[in-house]
């Protein structure tokens, strides 16, 4: 649970610069969280969520927290990736909605917030 917190907060961060328009540094962050959890962007886009949520379980039970704060590094990183973005945003809103799904646990207005964020973008570039 340490871990989470910590990723949470590296995460934090993230938007912080984002919303700063200071975006150099997110690369950087964003490999300290891939490295934390052992994975990386393409194992995300290619794998199947039940595996993804499996491989990040650890034995301790938080795959699905885990899972989360990699969907949000997703979501991040697709600002910086115009070629893959949408792609990068359609494998974290598959990732938030697995999480929704199988999260019994904890309700989140900020998971709801981003899905239909999320979906909205989907959309804007679908056409």
């Amino acid at each position: 649970m340490v871990q989470i917190e910590e990723l949470g907060k590296v995460i934090a961060q993230i938007i912080e610069l984002r919303n700063a328009n200071a975006t150099g540094k997110i690369p950087q962050l964003a490999q300290v969280v891939y490295d934390s959890l052992k994975i990386d962007r393409h194992f995300l886009l290619g794998g199947e969520p039940r595996d993804i949520c499996r491989f990040l379980d650890a034995g301790d039970g938080a795959g699905l927290q885990r899972m989360e704060i990699a969907a949000k590094v997703l979501v991040e990183e697709a600002g910086l990736n115009d070629g893959i973005a949408r792609e990068m945003r359609a494998k974290a809103k598959e990732l938030l909605e697995y999480v929704q799904a199988k999260d019994t646990a904890t309700f989140s207005l900020e998971r709801i917030q981003l899905l239909d964020e999320l979906k909205g973008l989907l959309k804007q570039t679908a056409r």
